[in-house]
């Protein structure tokens, strides 16, 4: 009896010992994670996110908040025969949806004709915003880690990109911790307000492309439209820009209804764009400057006989500056 009882307790023993081995490890294991994921610097992290988009395939579901407007939509994104495919979907309101494949962005609404552009991304609120961007980030933001979240079920980095100057708005990057894909992005205004959010509300990560986005490969391509001018020589010049800032598109068209020509130039610094209209004076005087929904600024300002409107999502100081600095150039 004494001998079957020694044994029982040298076998409890072992085991307790084993048991307590395997929870030093997974105590070990799940320290060397957190020190993994915290040594991290910002800058890896967003190259990482840039990494992930591009290699993974994945499927989302996003909701976009701009004050008071709300928008859902799905988002795909997938790898077929060595191209970038990404299909948009509207979940709420009229239908509508994009694709990009490669360089070349399909937009279909139904208020107008479908039409393809040439472009590195689709110009909606998306996880593709922030997309090999790094060098434009560092040179205007200061970059920082925030602490943890999570989202969409899933533990979250997050990291902060504080305006180096007045002219541009802040924003909080929510980083998924296992696959590095933007989950949500925060924008605030100088005031600390929040002007702009996207959150993922459901993630699904794919080793393979979805049958839809391998049948857009497929499909033929509209002629291309709308195309930015090469040729940046405009009549107009800024005694002032925000640093970054420069002209990357210009056009000059009339209006349908008026026959008004209307001089347009595009403002970007990589990351964020700013549209300037110029035309001959009208009959109405707008007022200096107002600013509308989800941070959009919009000055107007009357300089001899020309109205100038600036428009982006910028501080309205910025815009308005902007707005005053824009001069004919001497012939």
């Amino acid at each position: 009896m004494f001998l079957i009882l020694a044994t029982l307790n040298v076998v409890a023993a072992e085991q307790d010992a084993a048991t307590n081995n395997e929870v030093n490890q997974a105590q070990t294991v799940t320290v060397v994670k957190k020190s993994a994921i915290a040594q991290k610097t910002p800058l890896q992290w967003l190259e990482q996110m840039s990494h992930a988009y591009t290699d993974h395939n994945f499927q989302l579901s996003i909701i976009h908040l701009q004050r008071n407007r709300i928008q859902s939509f799905s988002f795909e994104h997938g790898v077929v025969d060595n191209k970038q495919v990404v299909y948009i979907g509207s979940l709420t309101g009229a239908v509508s949806h994009s694709y990009r494949i490669d360089d070349h962005v399909t937009y279909i609404d139904p208020d107008t004709q479908p039409y393809t552009v040439k472009a590195d991304i689709i110009a909606m609120p998306s996880p593709s915003f922030f997309i090999n961007k790094q060098q434009v980030i560092t040179d205007n933001y200061t970059l920082s880690l925030a602490g943890k979240g999570r989202v969409a079920g899933r533990v979250v980095q997050l990291v902060r990109l504080k305006s180096k100057d007045q002219h541009r708005f802040n924003y909080v990057l929510w980083l998924d911790s296992q696959s590095s894909l933007l989950l949500r992005y925060d924008s605030y205004d100088l005031n600390n307000n929040l002007v702009e959010q996207m959150q993922v509300i459901k993630v699904e990560v794919a080793k393979q492309p979805t049958k839809g986005l391998t049948s857009l490969v497929n499909t033929k391509p509209l002629p291309l439209t709308i195309l930015p001018s090469e040729n940046l020589n405009s009549r107009w010049q800024f005694n002032w820009l925000p640093q970054g800032y420069q002209v990357t598109a210009t056009d000059s068209h009339r209006l349908t209804k008026t026959a008004q020509s209307v001089d347009y130039l595009m403002l970007s610094d990589g990351l964020t764009e700013i549209s300037v209209y110029v035309a001959l004076a009208g009959e109405i005087s707008f007022p200096e400057r107002i600013i509308t929904e989800g941070g959009i600024a919009v000055a107007r300002h009357r300089q001899s006989n020309i109205d100038i409107t600036v428009v982006g999502k910028a501080p309205l100081e910025t815009v308005t500056k902007i707005a005053h600095s824009i001069t004919l150039k001497q012939q």
